[in-house]
């Protein structure tokens, strides 16, 4: 569930701003506020089935974005090579040509990627 919720807040990150300002005020108070169907209900003045509706359409539509597009996907992949990188170079014993070597190695796969 928490992976769940990180990952539609990366996407809403992402593609947020191609939501319309309902449906990212309705993610904003859910995910990031934390909110229930009943508060974000009361707060938008609809109903808690118009909020639950509001909410689906929303994270499909940022599915639908990433399944198109790849830009959280891009993203992750290119953290998780940085953070490689990051690895190799703060080691505590020391570099070698050959950690070196595969730093540079990541960094250009990171630069060609795209």
């Amino acid at each position: 569930m928490m992976e769940k919720i990180k990952y539609t807040t990366l996407l809403f990150d992402f593609y947020g701003p191609l939501l319309t300002e309902k449906q990212q005020r309705v993610i904003n108070l859910y995910y990031e506020n934390d909110f229930s169907f009943t508060e974000i209900a009361e707060q938008l003045n609809i109903s808690r089935q118009a909020v639950y509706d509001l909410l689906k359409r929303a994270v499909a539509l940022l599915e639908e974005y990433e399944a198109r597009l790849h830009l959280v996907k891009k993203f992750s992949r290119t953290q998780q090579e940085l953070q490689a990188v990051y690895s190799l170079l703060n080691q505590e014993e020391g570099l070698d040509r050959q950690d070196v070597a595969q730093a540079v190695k990541i960094i250009r796969t990171v630069l060609e990627s795209d």
